[in-house]
């Protein structure tokens, strides 16, 4: 039995596929990826029931666990003058903040992700493996997170993420890398890694290699001058970067 690692209700399928990451409304979504042959991987996929007549496509215990454990919740988004636009089965903070559609949230559920309250679009805090704080309560109605229960601060758009932790680089979009920042291992690395993609790349990608130089390839949690003392200057990176992605 294949196992739905999707918040959906529906059919799943077994299919050969070379580039599964794809979806639509007659071809569903990528469940899992069972075996990678190089040139075909064999894959399931999830076809959720068509919503008829308000019936919902939503696993309601999948919808349970999200409320429950990520400091968010599975409801309507409204917007526009007379909130005359609406996305139905969106995850939002406890305080009616859009943060993503149920798939978002699912991911949050999965990866020990909570709500960032101060900041929900775009920053999770990401908590130690089954480490949840609980609460003696049904469901969560804050998190106040003791700093021996959290892993980092992830900053994040559709375009990536980075997840920060005490002793990182608080991230800067602006930071020149100077030499002396870093390990001789640490620049050598990275040097090597930008000449190597010069010598293959076309005009288009050697202008941008030039632009960025050696920071297109250090990662966002040593581009930064201050190194992160505390859990607030590790959500302020994690702000930075949804930002600097965004």
């Amino acid at each position: 039995m294949i196992t739905n690692e999707t918040p959906y209700i529906g059919k799943i399928k077994l299919k050969f596929e070379k580039f599964p990451h794809y979806r639509g409304s007659n071809s569903g979504i990528l469940n899992k990826i069972h075996l990678d042959l190089g040139f075909t991987k064999l894959v399931s996929r999830m076809y959720p029931l068509q919503v008829i007549d308000g019936h919902s496509n939503i696993d309601p215990d999948k919808s349970l666990l999200i409320r429950k454990y990520t400091g968010g919740k599975i409801s309507t988004h409204t917007w526009g003058d007379d909130n005359d636009f609406t996305l139905e089965n969106s995850f939002m903070s406890l305080d009616d903040q859009y943060i993503g559609d149920i798939e978002r949230g699912w991911w949050y559920y999965k990866n020990n992700m909570v709500v960032c309250e101060s900041y929900p679009h775009g920053v999770s805090i990401k908590l130690k493996e089954d480490n949840y704080f609980r609460k003696n309560k049904e469901y969560y109605h804050s998190f106040d997170l003791f700093s021996e229960d959290i892993e980092g601060y992830y900053g994040y758009t559709h375009r990536g993420g980075q997840l920060f932790k005490i002793g990182d680089r608080l991230f800067d979009g602006d930071y020149i890398p100077v030499r002396s920042d870093y390990t001789q291992k640490e620049w050598d690395g990275w040097y090597s890694k930008l000449q190597k993609r010069l010598k293959t790349a076309d005009e288009l990608d050697k202008k941008w290699l030039t632009e960025d130089g050696i920071a297109g390839f250090i990662p966002f949690n040593k581009r930064g001058s201050k190194i992160i003392q505390n859990w607030d200057e590790a959500k302020e990176a994690a702000i930075n970067v949804s930002k600097y992605l965004g």
